[in-house]
């Protein structure tokens, strides 16, 4: 079946972008190098409060997902699409790891996170690419906003 192997992996992207993932990034950060618990507190804030806000986006806007227009889909998806909320939680996780001096060494590696989770989201047919960019742009704002109020 053509494209078997990137429907395995997108789907593997998309679990460890969903909730329990982000939890599992928190921890595997601290694994890496521990940082102080407020910090971590402050990560967790810092990835629920936009990927809740842009639930609360998509209750306003309320553009149908693929599915809602009769696409088939490779992933079982639930309410409405724009913007990305896995793409958001990607920008803001990204975004936190770049921000942490203590972090910073290794934190190239989160450079492509969110393109990653977006590609994965549009593969899968959960979301169409606006809203992956929409969601990149509303991480993006998010982590700047978060970072002037010295959120990190």
């Amino acid at each position: 079946m053509p494209g078997e192997k990137r429907t395995i992996i997108a789907h593997a992207v998309s679990m460890v972008s969903s909730w329990w993932g982000i939890i599992c990034s928190v921890v595997l950060v601290h694994l890496i190098h521990p940082i102080p618990l407020d910090k971590e507190y402050k990560l967790i804030l810092w990835v629920l409060i936009p990927t809740l806000a842009s639930e609360g986006l998509k209750l306003i806007i309320r553009r149908p997902r693929p599915v809602m227009r009769g696409e088939a889909v490779k992933v079982k998806t639930y309410g409405f699409s724009f913007p990305s909320s896995h793409t958001v939680a990607a920008v803001m996780i990204a975004s936190w790891v770049l921000l942490v001096p203590q972090l910073r060494w290794w934190s190239w590696l989160f450079l492509l996170w969110p393109i990653i989770v977006g590609w994965s989201r549009v593969w899968l047919r959960a979301h169409d690419s606006i809203d992956v960019i929409g969601g990149l742009i509303f991480g993006t704002i998010c982590s700047y906003l978060f970072f002037v109020f010295a959120l990190v």
